[in-house]
């Protein structure tokens, strides 16, 4: 799959991220014409940063936007059109939103006192514009650094992110980290378009092969590149290369513990709770305990970073007394692919996802997407276990045996 990865590691601006999608390839011209349609002008050149030459993009304007409305005509009159538009769109009304929130008021009654500049209004636009002129299928992101120290806004002097930027990390659950220098480097149109752009936050970088690369500058002299890296890349499945479907091992730590007293309903909550907090797999087993008191064993399995977090939920949920560690516990895991079958039901046709599992080139098994039978049985009156039934021999028909 072709993605685009945007790799904040010197925060995010607006200007940044048009920029460095103009140094990636994207359609410059499409790009200017956009910033113009807003009233501004665009200055594209090349600076160095910290030895590293990258595009600087300068929207030039001393015009400013007072409502949302008045913000909402202006790109509803612009040259934008299509997908552009409704991204350049909801990363105002997010920007509205953040602010109206800071301020306690209606969005619509928000004014934007850290971000009503027009040439905020022309990055949005031009960056908007610009990531739909590359042909990707997926936007990444690496979490945001936000530098720190304090900043000095219409409320006076905050810490680091400001916020209206904290309040849209917070609304759209965006990883964000603090430094790595005591200077702002979150602007809240930057969030806003990262918020709107990006369809999924990785903690790292996925084995990929990059094709291009670009640098977005920043308006800052930094002790590091004041840039935005923007990556397009193929990325790879596990079972790529040399080592094509076969079987791979990482270390793994086992949580246990041992309960007497916790009822069906909490131990199936618990083991929810566990899952979104970060667990590999969870399993409750039956036990007699001490006393012939009827009981169960907990037991998940989890990454060794996660481990101390983990233990706390079972403890937390649970009331129980401690947690057993298995440290560093070697595994050997199977090759997985998802992908999509087509099924017909009742002369309509739907599409669900399949996981292949694989060990050495061999195809163990194929298990379809529990929630996307369950909405094709919703929708078609079908019983779920016939939609699985066919989803599942679907994907052995497609299989590469």
């Amino acid at each position: 799959m072709k993605v685009l990865l945007f790799d904040p590691g010197a925060g995010a601006s607006g200007d940044m991220i048009m920029a460095s999608l103009i140094d990636l390839g994207a359609d410059q011209e499409a790009v200017c014409e956009a910033v113009e349609s807003v009233g501004c002008r665009l200055e594209v050149t090349t600076q160095e940063k910290s030895h590293i030459m990258a595009c600087r993009a300068r929207v030039i304007s001393d015009r400013r936007f007072h409502s949302l409305s008045e913000a909402v005509s202006i790109l509803n009159s612009s040259s934008l059109q299509g997908k552009a538009l409704k991204d350049a769109l909801s990363a105002l009304d997010i920007l509205a939103e953040a602010e109206g929130r800071v301020h306690g008021v209606a969005k619509g009654q928000a004014h934007f006192h850290e971000i009503g500049a027009l040439d905020a209004l022309a990055d949005i636009a031009g960056s908007c514009v610009a990531r739909h002129s590359i042909s990707v299928q997926r936007v990444l992101c690496r979490p945001v650094s936000v530098g720190g120290g304090y900043v000095s806004s219409a409320h006076g002097l905050l810490s680091v992110p400001g916020p209206a930027a904290m309040e849209i990390l917070r609304s759209h659950e965006m990883p964000w980290k603090g430094g790595p220098v005591e200077e702002e480097l979150l602007t809240p149109t930057g969030a806003a378009l990262l918020a709107v752009l990006v369809d999924e936050f990785v903690p790292d970088f996925p084995l990929m092969r990059a094709e291009r690369t670009g640098y977005g500058a920043g308006k800052r002299e930094l002790v590091l590149p004041n840039v935005l890296r923007s990556i397009v890349a193929e990325t790879i499945p596990a079972c790529q290369g040399g080592e094509m479907h076969r079987a791979h091992g990482d270390q793994i730590v086992q949580l246990e513990t041992n309960v007497d007293d916790v009822t069906g309903e909490v131990l199936g909550h618990l083991i929810e709770q566990l899952m979104q907090a970060g667990a590999l797999d969870v399993s409750v087993v039956p036990a007699l305990m001490k006393k012939g008191r009827a009981g169960s064993v907990i037991r998940a399995i989890s990454r060794s970073e996660d481990m101390q977090h983990l233990s706390r939920v079972m403890i937390r949920e649970t009331g129980s007394l401690g947690v057993r560690i298995f440290p560093s516990i070697h595994r050997l895991v199977a090759a997985r692919e998802q992908r999509d079958v087509q099924v017909d039901i009742s002369g309509r046709v739907y599409k669900a996802r399949v996981k292949e599992s694989r060990l050495d080139g061999e195809l163990l098994g194929i298990k379809p997407e529990y929630e996307d039978c369950r909405k094709i049985a919703c929708e078609t009156g079908q019983p779920l276990r016939m939609v699985i039934k066919k989803v599942e021999e679907e994907g052995w028909r497609g299989a590469a045996l």
